[in-house]
């Protein structure tokens, strides 16, 4: 999996220089053939490797300003949305809105698993759904953020779960989506960018900051972002939570997934490319956007933004 050789300019320096980013994969829903959820979410946040540091960084900074230290998930968040943990990921979705996702590129794929379109058939173990729409995920992401950049390296983390015997996907992950782009590159080159595997298989990232390794720290925390992203997107799509927190973290997303589904010059958040959800399949088994449950609830946002 190794590139060619690279092409120097005549003063010593690449004339198509390597970036290296960082894909932080996080998934949600259960699926059970003919039961479990309707949904499964795959979400995949492009980090440039280079400017993570800076990530970090900007998250902490909300905590301090919030006084909250503790694990950010979304299934956790209840009644409350002006406590300091509701504050401190609101202040998160905020400031990737606004300042983090000039280098750091989210794609979601919803998976709409009792779509007519959907041909449950066609995988033999529920893991093999996962993995398979996993690669979808990155691969999609790749396509629509990465685009510009003309060769990159990917090193893959993704929150660390309990996977069954014979899983195998922290090495499936990465090798699909190399041979995908590969094979995608020789249709149209102009389409991807060529990548380079950083390492082989992907490193699983515990979420709990008082649990993990201390040099996992920084990926601790952008893990926790993904989930939060993810989780409040599955809410946006549903509706399905009663829970004040989590219904005002889902207006947040579905203000953004509404915004990006305009043509660009009409979107306001300035996420064109940066941030994107697409639901799979529809009944003829293409792409498609779907109307969010969240926006039919009969009730005022709450302005958390403005008071923090």
């Amino acid at each position: 999996m190794n590139t060619v050789p690279t092409q120097l300019t005549m003063f010593g320096v690449e004339a198509n220089p390597e970036t290296v980013f960082h894909v932080f994969h996080d998934e949600s829903g259960t699926y059970v053939p003919n039961a479990g959820d309707r949904w499964l979410l795959h979400s995949v946040l492009l980090v440039r490797a280079s400017r993570q540091a800076d990530v970090f960084a900007a998250l902490q900074e909300v905590r301090k300003r919030t006084e909250y230290f503790g694990e950010i998930h979304y299934s956790d968040f209840r009644k409350s949305a002006g406590g300091h943990k509701c504050r401190c990921a609101t202040g998160w979705l905020d400031v990737y809105a606004r300042q983090l996702s000039d280098f750091c590129y989210y794609h979601c794929l919803a998976v709409d698993t009792r779509s007519p379109g959907f041909q449950p058939n066609r995988f033999g173990k529920p893991h093999h759904v996962y993995n398979y729409f996993a690669r979808v995920a990155v691969v999609g992401s790749i396509a629509w953020s990465l685009k510009p950049y003309q060769r990159v390296a990917l090193k893959f983390y993704s929150d660390a779960k309990f996977r069954q015997e014979g899983d195998n996907f922290a090495t499936y992950l990465p090798c699909e989506v190399y041979n995908q782009i590969k094979e995608k590159r020789q249709q149209n080159r102009g389409e991807y960018p060529e990548i380079r595997l950083v390492q082989p298989e992907v490193v699983p990232i515990v979420s709990d900051p008082d649990g993990v390794r201390p040099e996992l720290r920084q990926e601790c925390e952008i893990i926790q972002l993904v989930d939060l992203v993810t989780g409040s997107i599955g809410q946006a799509l549903t509706d399905r939570s009663e829970q004040r927190a989590k219904i005002a973290l889902a207006e947040i997303l579905a203000h953004w997934i509404e915004d990006t589904r305009k043509p660009p010059w009409l979107q306001t958040e300035d996420l064109h490319r940066r941030f994107s959800v697409s639901c799979f399949p529809d009944s003829r088994g293409e792409f498609y956007n779907l109307p969010l449950a969240i926006m039919s609830r009969d009730q005022l946002p709450l302005p958390l933004l403005e008071s923090l």
